[in-house]
């Protein structure tokens, strides 16, 4: 009964949600239109893009021969400095050792993957993703690039040719993202890009990817106004209306609460997206917004939760206001039900609030221990990373399977984007059925989260899927 009251809840949130989403889809779909130039290409082991970029960015471009995440093993330095000579025998070897010693380190893994390849001729796909202050969540992109790559090359490639992947790290920064754009777009090896992170970094990367004809899959950017916005732009995460919809409905459907305050930051588009979002949501559902409060404004949490009487609180967090939100779950301590984005499936909220991490309820778009997972994703990711893997690894994941198989049908720029446009176009990959809509969105609804204890994390909570009694 439980699994048929889950299947339930799930589908009459997506259909709510699609409700709004569709049609806004399709008519943005229709104003901004298609671009459909040729650009045949030819891959190799080295770019173009090597030369082309400003020194200013340069470091952060690499395909084995430099490394953008902080590294402290001696072996992945010797690795790189191989692949850098040419040395790709050797770079095989000690990248193996650096990867015995820490198998949870996806830079090295790609870096031994590309040096498998060595001079061989191969289709290349840049994976952008942020290293310093969100290197957490870049190493999880990473993650699920690393493992698509591995999966692809080892059962033959495309055609025989394998795939190798430029990393890029933007930084999370949308003036060094649009530059790196830029310079991905002249490269004409480059055949398909993953990323960005932030929505607020896609938005300002999508029309130089539009210009360049380049097709482009987030595997992490939700906000609603990236819906439609270019031709190019795809993603393999579901938008702030599904999650909005899914918190929605859990609060007014199956809590039966009526008044909630929401936390948000009015600096960052996708925060503010998934505020509008859920208002929206609640507005028409017959429940009451009582407050909003600005965590990037001069912000007290202990003040705003003490004062507030909503019956149930909302954290639409963004990177930069993880440290607020987490000191919201602190001052609520457990006296209200707290609902939040995915940016609140997040280490550092676990390891922050500890126990009062309970009162969360999150919307994600997979969880690895949901009834309808791949459990053979699950199994092989936990097997090569030695441990769990997040949302963020699946998605990305799905959007290396996506462009490979459109590659597939025509390994050129033209050829992707002409694949992931046919509405035939499907895919099994690790969070199910990929296909597209019109304007680029994936079809699909969020799962709901909720924190326990547990062991998983290593945090001493984890969080597991909610399932309705």
């Amino acid at each position: 009964m439980a699994q048929e009251n889950d299947s339930r809840f799930a589908i009459i949130a997506t259909l709510l949600a699609f409700g709004l989403v569709g049609g806004i889809s399709l008519l943005l779909w229709a104003l901004t239109g298609r671009l459909d130039q040729a650009v045949q290409l030819q891959s190799n082991s080295g770019l173009a893009l090597d030369e082309a970029l400003p020194e200013s960015v340069k470091s952060r471009v690499s395909m084995g021969g430099k490394t953008l995440f902080d590294t402290d093993s001696e072996e992945k330095e010797e690795g790189v400095e191989a692949i850098a000579q040419g040395n790709y025998a050797n770079a095989i070897t000690v990248f193996n050792t650096a990867l015995s010693d820490n198998p949870n380190d996806p830079e090295t893994f790609i870096y031994r993957s590309n040096a498998r390849i060595g001079d061989e001729a191969a289709l290349v796909i840049a994976v952008v993703a942020p290293a310093g202050d969100a290197s957490a969540i870049g190493l999880e992109i990473l993650r699920g690039a690393a493992q698509a790559q591995d999966d692809i090359n080892r059962n033959g490639g495309i055609d025989g040719t394998p795939i190798r992947l430029v990393l890029v790290n933007d930084g999370n920064d949308p003036d060094t993202a649009t530059t790196i754009a830029e310079n991905l777009i002249a490269d004409p090896l480059v055949l398909g890009v993953v990323g960005h992170y932030s929505s607020d970094v896609t938005l300002a990367t999508a029309p130089i990817y539009a210009e360049g004809e380049l097709v482009t899959i987030t595997p992490v950017s939700t906000a609603v106004d990236l819906s439609g916005i270019s031709p190019y732009l795809y993603r393999t995460v579901p938008t702030d209306s599904f999650a909005a919809a899914a918190l929605s409905a859990y609060m007014l459907y199956y809590r039966e609460d009526r008044n909630v305050s929401v936390f948000y930051d009015s600096a960052s588009e996708p925060s503010s997206s998934l505020k509008e979002e859920f208002n929206s949501f609640v507005s028409a559902w017959g429940g009451d917004v009582m407050e909003e409060y600005d965590m990037s404004d001069d912000f007290s949490a202990n003040d705003a939760v003490a004062e507030d009487d909503a019956d149930i609180l909302m954290l639409a967090a963004s990177p930069d206001t993880l440290e607020a939100a987490a000191e919201v779950i602190q001052a609520n301590n457990n006296t209200r039900p707290i609902l939040g984005g995915d940016e609140i499936y997040n280490r550092y909220i676990l390891e922050e609030t500890g126990s009062d991490a309970q009162a969360l309820t999150v919307a994600v778009p997979w969880h690895l221990l949901a009834r309808d997972t791949d459990a053979d994703f699950v199994e092989s990711s936990r097997d090569l990373w030695k441990g769990d893997v997040s949302w963020r690894t699946a998605t990305a994941y799905d959007a290396v399977v996506a462009i490979a198989t459109g590659l597939a049908e025509d390994a050129s720029r033209e050829g992707l984007k002409t694949a992931l446009d046919d509405s035939n176009f499907t895919v099994e990959s690790a969070t199910g059925p990929i296909n597209f809509l019109p304007s680029g969105d994936r079809r699909q609804v969020d799962r709901l989260v909720q924190v326990e204890a547990g062991t998983r994390s290593g945090t001493g909570y984890d969080f597991v899927p909610f399932t309705l009694d």
